[in-house]
């Protein structure tokens, strides 16, 4: 593991020169142009690793990487400049303002179901917060990484930013060095790891977690659009999406008319017969073999204990691949209902009272995203009360995710801290307080020793007064 020592040295050695707005922008221009470069071979990378259709690559990949720079670059001047601040009476003859800085080197260790946008939109937060950055890309998308290493390398200096190869143990090893930030992106446990390495070195964390996110179905909602945009959602990346809609909470009395509205948006989408939708090169793949057994288990676990299959329940081990799959009369003590499935499986359950989505969302920790599908304002309104999460859509899914101006980040289990576009940065910078003598005039000398009758009179005077 010397190499990784001599990174973090080579990028140590360096932190003195911390680079301008233009140098920081020129930095982030490189990026982009770089990922342009790189175009074709990560098309194919990305269909080896995951059998991503190339229009997902352009739409999920590329273009939110090329929208958080181009917002970065827009507005980086301004994040960087001095904030002022309003002076108390009892300071006058000073001024005060908030200086954001780099925190210094960071890490980012990013998963494999976005590998692109899901190492690249730190690396843009990290970059144009002015620091220097180690990325451990996922090693179960193992020829995505060694693209995203090429660009990269590419787009900056070794000491400004570099790609590190390998598995857990080059994660784990990483997580030792005394980085002063690290953004990780994955599964809950491996999270709470980071966090308990990260304090070793007081370093602080950005954590992008999962759980499990509900969508919320109501009779008043339009059931076309509620339906074609849940399958899209459960669909999009093979259901491999830490925001996917990961189960929905139909009201009964629509449920059944729900059930076959997604039916019918999973046949326009990928075909009307079950073997069309199994195969459909629209659809990725699952990552590996494991987690395409993970998967089919909970759909057999779910099936022995009761539920329905009312679309799909086919697959192809050979290929890896499930088709979109409905489940209806699912209940809490399947499997399916108590991990996130991460997968093409869509369970549903049914709610007459709306106290029922309540305790149904309870019985798991807070997701990182929910969804409502309502025309009643005041309704999704109290469900949001009652039911924190990190991210909302109402009568959309999927979307919070690719906008610029909104902080992303989970609470709790599904994660903490934020990234993109302004959040991001000041994720990856120190607020460094100032305060200015603008005049040597002022009351703070009337503070000093030697105390007598008039230092308590004084005293007296301001905390009253001032």
């Amino acid at each position: 593991m010397e190499h990784l020592q001599s990174a973090f040295d080579r990028q140590r050695n360096a932190l003195g020169d911390v680079p301008t707005a233009s140098e920081r922008r020129l930095m982030l221009k490189s990026l982009w142009n770089a990922v342009l470069n790189h175009e074709d071979k990560l098309v194919a990378a990305l269909a080896a690793d995951l059998g991503k259709p190339r229009e997902e690559v352009h739409l999920q990949e590329m273009f939110p990487v090329k929208a958080e720079i181009a917002h970065a670059r827009k507005h980086l001047r301004g994040w960087m400049a001095p904030k002022s601040t309003s002076t108390p009476l009892a300071m006058l003859g000073t001024e005060s303002y908030v200086q954001p800085e780099p925190k210094g080197q960071v890490l980012i260790i990013s998963p494999w179901n976005f590998p692109v946008i899901l190492t690249l939109r730190p690396l843009v937060s990290a970059l144009a917060a002015g620091n220097r950055v180690i990325l451990k890309p996922s090693e179960h998308t193992p020829e995505t990484s060694k693209v995203l290493a090429a660009i990269v390398a590419e787009a900056v200096a070794p000491e400004v930013a570099t790609v590190v190869l390998g598995g857990p143990d080059v994660s784990a090893q990483l997580t030792t060095l005394p980085f002063q930030h690290i953004c990780f992106t994955g599964g809950t446990n491996i999270g709470k790891k980071v966090m308990k390495a990260a304090a070793e070195n007081l370093a602080s964390v950005t954590l992008e977690l999962g759980g499990k996110s509900p969508a919320v179905v109501d009779a008043t909602a339009h059931l076309g659009d509620a339906s074609r945009r849940l399958a899209w959602g459960k669909c999009l990346n093979n259901g491999q999406v830490c925001i996917a809609p990961d189960y929905a909470l139909v009201e009964d009395r629509i449920a059944d008319r729900f059930l076959a509205e997604v039916g019918n948006r999973i046949a326009e989408m990928y075909g009307a017969s079950a073997e069309e939708q199994l195969n459909n090169a629209d659809r990725s793949k699952m990552v590996n073999d494991p987690h395409f057994a993970r998967v089919v288990g909970l759909i057999e676990d779910a099936v022995s204990k009761g539920a329905v299959v009312v679309h799909g329940g086919t697959w192809d081990a050979s290929q890896r691949r499930i088709a979109p799959t409905v489940l209806d009369g699912v209940t809490l003590d399947m499997k399916v209902m108590q991990e996130e499935i991460f997968g093409p499986v869509l369970p549903v359950m049914r709610w007459s009272d709306p106290a029922e989505v309540n305790r149904v969302v309870s019985a798991n920790p807070h997701p990182l995203a929910m969804y409502f599908f309502s025309k009643d304002n005041d309704a999704v309104d109290r469900w949001m009360r009652a039911n924190p999460a990190g991210t909302t859509g109402i009568n959309e899914v999927i979307l919070q995710v690719a906008q610029p101006e909104l902080p992303f980040g989970g609470i709790q289990t599904s994660g903490m801290g934020r990234t993109g576009g302004h959040e991001g940065f000041k994720a990856f910078s120190n607020a460094r307080s100032v305060v200015r003598q603008r005049s040597r005039h002022n009351i703070l000398p009337l503070t000093f020793p030697p105390f007598g009758p008039r230092s308590l009179w004084l005293a007296r005077t301001v905390q009253r007064w001032l």
